[in-house]
This record gives structure tokens, C-alpha cells and sequence, in this order.
């Protein structure tokens, strides 16, 4: 189970993957970041 300080943890580092996420130009790098996101909020979503 997440704790609300590991919950908002999560969030803080979704928006600055997001950021980035925008700026990347590397389709591959970008690509990454976009599995992060995924995986943090699929860990949000699930507590």
C-alpha cells in the first residue's frame, strides 16, 4: 500500500516527467518517459 508522502511523491515526479515528456525530442528517450508515466500513475490508480 502507498502512504500519502509516497502518493504525492508519485504525483510531484508524473509533472515533471510530463515537462519533459514535452520537451524531449528523442522519439526513444520520449518513449521512455511515457512508460514512466504510465507506471507511476497505474501505481496511484491501484492504492
Amino acid at each position: 500500500m502507498v502512504s500519502e508522502d509516497e502518493l504525492q511523491l508519485f504525483k510531484k515526479e508524473i509533472y515533471l516527467l510530463i515537462d519533459e515528456y514535452d520537451r524531449c525530442l528523442d522519439i526513444k528517450i520520449k518513449n521512455q518517459i511515457y512508460h514512466d508515466i504510465e507506471l507511476l500513475l497505474d501505481v496511484i490508480v491501484m492504492r
